[in-house]
C-alpha cells in the first residue's frame, strides 16, 4: 500500500504535472477546467515547489475565475 502511495504523490507533484503540457496556454487551459477551491489547492503546491511562473498563471486564472462568479452573483 505504501508503494502505490509514494506513486501516487510522485504523479501529482507539479514538477511532473508540468511535463505534460506543450505550453504556458495549455497549462492556462488545463487550470480553467478546475474550480477556484481546487485553483487555491494547486496554488499551494505549485507554490511548495517554487514554480513561480505557473503560480502566475494559476493566479490569473484564479482571478478571472473569482471575478466572473462575483459578477453572477449580484
Amino acid at each position: 500500500m505504501e508503494k502505490l502511495n509514494d506513486l501516487y504523490l510522485e504523479l501529482i507533484n507539479p514538477n511532473n504535472i508540468i511535463t505534460h503540457f506543450k505550453s504556458d496556454l495549455e497549462f492556462k487551459s488545463w487550470c480553467e477546467c478546475g474550480d477556484i477551491e481546487a485553483l487555491e489547492c494547486t496554488l499551494k503546491a505549485f507554490e511548495q515547489e517554487e514554480l513561480y511562473e505557473h503560480c502566475a498563471i494559476i493566479f490569473k486564472v484564479l482571478k478571472s475565475i473569482k471575478r466572473k462568479s462575483k459578477k453572477l452573483s449580484n
